[in-house]
């Protein structure tokens, strides 16, 4: 973990650069996201496709504990128009949410040396396939309602 290549992340989504033997320049492309002061993005551990709306996998180091992360995700995300599907405050915590067209998951958990370690993965959401639509002349099974569906089981005889 001491070699992981960082860069730090400036808050409105502007360009940073990354910290470490490159030293490259990193498109920061999370204006739709709270970023927690003094966070750096874990190079190596992260993998994000698009700009405007992107998708993919963000990992943050920070020097913040675990539980005030998860507060924080907890209190600031609504105020980006993500609404909380369900939240699990564990030795990893998990926060998932959804906006529009994808859903937000949110790993924070302790980092080994101090602060702690943030895995953000923002997909698209998966819409509901429509059901199936029945054949032109084929009988759909009915049973009254609280019938059982099938014959009960027989007891099995030696």
């Amino acid at each position: 973990a001491g070699c992981a290549q960082t860069a730090g992340i400036a808050p409105s989504g502007g360009t940073v650069s990354a910290k470490g033997g490159k030293g490259k320049q990193v498109s920061a492309q999370f204006s739709d996201l709270p970023v927690p002061k003094g966070a750096k993005m874990n190079v190596d551990k992260t993998v994000v496709v698009g700009s405007k709306t992107w998708f993919g996998q963000l990992t943050l180091d920070t020097s913040h504990s675990a539980d005030s992360m998860f507060n924080f995700y907890s209190r600031e995300l609504p105020n980006y128009g993500w609404r909380r599907i369900a939240s699990l405050r564990a030795p990893t915590s998990i926060l998932t949410y959804d906006r529009q067209s994808r859903v937000l998951y949110i790993a924070i958990k302790p980092s080994r040396i101090r602060g702690s370690e943030i895995t953000i993965t923002v997909s698209p959401k998966e819409e509901n396939p429509p059901p199936p639509t029945p054949q032109p002349g084929a009988a759909i099974p009915t049973a009254p309602a609280g019938a059982p569906l099938g014959p009960p089981p027989q007891p099995r005889r030696n």
